[in-house]
């Protein structure tokens, strides 16, 4: 073990930008000897290589470590000055976000005006009854829009039979899915099923609250966010409804757009004369560009491989297909290289 700083210090100093203490002493440990192997840590550090694979795997998605290919795969850390400092700007554009939302609902807050002026427009509900009925009176009333932020847990059924009802009726729906909404098996068939009907969805990580709004004036909420989720709100034709409309609009504009998963065309029969389908012009078809959306969106490789119906094996090695299209080292790399092509 090194002595200078080892697995074993207890380094801090990263945990601002996501990183945990142990995460940062391996970063630290690589930063030292560059070309490390994974069972020379797991040596050096005294933890297994489990253990250590899973916090290189950590520090790849940060932008912080690199692999290198061989027979023996090695790692190196990436220049501290650009990565670090690369994550230092993420956190700053978040705390900005935060911050801008606070003003916000401070300012409905304050527009709002007593309690006692706003009577008739605030229900609280008490238990899944009263949500479930509201939630089927909301959509059964919408006749224009219904906009949703949607995010687990959940206390009725995370499936909506009366979407597809209220689509076929004209209703527009839009909605901003946390990442943690579409880990569950068959999430993404069922979201694809919505978008072909007419469904505009989008992902968004760190979504902050979910709600409901139809017509840009009835809202209903729950009143928190974690379990038990036994009390909710219904919010009528107030400043708040207005508030929280332009704060969907705010996430709605940063969120990623998901598009239907690609049709599957039969392979095309010989022809002398027929022109070959044109590949797109940044080389990646449909399905990269969904593997991509769904990497920017946050979701894990085991959810990802499962969205996809692929197997772990099967992923990587696609992801490394795509790290070399985009010609990056890393995620963050490649995402933000796809960001920059306007791919996601």
């Amino acid at each position: 073990m090194a002595k200078d700083r080892g697995v074993h210090d207890d380094g801090r100093a990263l945990e601002i930008v996501g990183v945990s203490a142990f995460d940062e002493r391996v970063y630290r440990e690589v930063l030292a000897c560059p070309g490390i192997t994974v069972r020379e840590l797991a040596r050096r550090s005294r933890e297994s290589t489990g253990r250590i694979q899973a916090s290189l795997a950590r520090l790849r998605d940060k932008g912080l470590v690199s692999r290198m290919w061989g027979r023996a795969p090695r790692w190196m850390a990436m220049s501290p000055g650009t990565a670090i400092r690369s994550l230092a700007r993420s956190l700053r554009g978040e705390l900005d976000r935060l911050s801008d939302t606070a003003d916000e609902l401070e300012a409905a807050f304050r527009a709002a005006g007593p309690v006692g002026d706003a009577a008739g427009q605030f229900e609280v509900l008490a238990g899944p009854e009263e949500l479930g009925r509201w939630f089927v009176r909301l959509h059964r009333e919408a006749e224009k829009e219904v906009l949703t932020l949607d995010r687990p847990p959940y206390v009725l059924d995370y499936r909506n039979p009366l979407q597809s009802e209220r689509l076929r009726a004209g209703v527009r729906y839009r909605t901003i899915y946390a990442p943690e909404a579409l880990q569950h098996e068959g999430a993404l068939s069922e979201l694809d099923a919505q978008i072909q009907a007419g469904e505009a969805a989008r992902v968004l990580p760190g979504l902050p609250l979910k709600m409901v709004i139809a017509d840009r004036r009835l809202a209903l909420m729950p009143l928190h966010v974690q379990p038990p989720l036994t009390r909710s709100v219904v919010i009528q034709g107030s400043t708040m409804v207005v508030a929280l409309v332009e704060l969907f609009e705010r996430l709605w504009r940063e969120a990623h757009p998901i598009n239907a998963e690609p049709a599957r065309h039969p392979p095309a029969r010989p022809s002398s004369g027929a022109p070959d389908r044109p590949e797109p012009a940044d080389g990646l078809g449909p399905d990269d560009r969904r593997l991509l959306t769904l990497l920017a969106a946050g979701l894990k490789d085991d959810a990802i491989a499962r969205q996809l119906g692929t197997s772990s094996r099967s992923l990587r090695r696609r992801l490394r297909g795509l790290l070399n299209e985009l010609n990056s080292e890393t995620r963050f790399q490649a995402g933000a290289e796809a960001r920059r092509r306007g791919l996601v």
